[in-house]
C-alpha cells in the first residue's frame, strides 16, 4: 500500500503537511489545502506524490528532482521530487 505525501513552500523552504490534515474540497477553487502546523495556517498544496510503501530510498539526485511523475521512493521521502521539474 502506497503513502500520499503532500508539501508546499513555506518562506523558501519545501515542508510536508500532515496527511490527516489535507483539505481536498478546495480543488475547485484553485488547490487541494494543507495545515502548516507551525504557522497555524492553511496553505495551498504545492506538489503531491505516492511514496511508495517498500522504497529503495536510493539518494536523491537529478531524477529526483526533475521527476514529471508522481512517485516517488528515494531518500528525500518526496520533499524534492518534481522541484524543479
Amino acid at each position: 500500500m502506497a503513502n500520499f505525501r503532500y508539501f508546499a513552500v513555506v518562506n523558501g523552504e519545501t515542508v510536508r503537511l500532515p496527511s490527516n490534515r489535507i483539505d481536498h474540497r478546495g480543488k475547485a477553487l484553485g488547490g487541494t489545502l494543507g495545515y502548516d502546523e507551525p504557522t497555524k495556517t492553511w496553505i495551498k498544496v504545492d506538489r503531491s506524490i505516492e511514496f511508495k510503501s517498500n522504497p529503495s530510498l536510493h539518494k536523491c539526485d537529478d531524477r529526483c528532482t526533475h521527476a514529471r511523475g508522481h512517485k516517488c521512493e528515494c531518500s528525500c521521502g518526496g520533499a524534492n521530487h518534481g522541484k524543479h521539474g
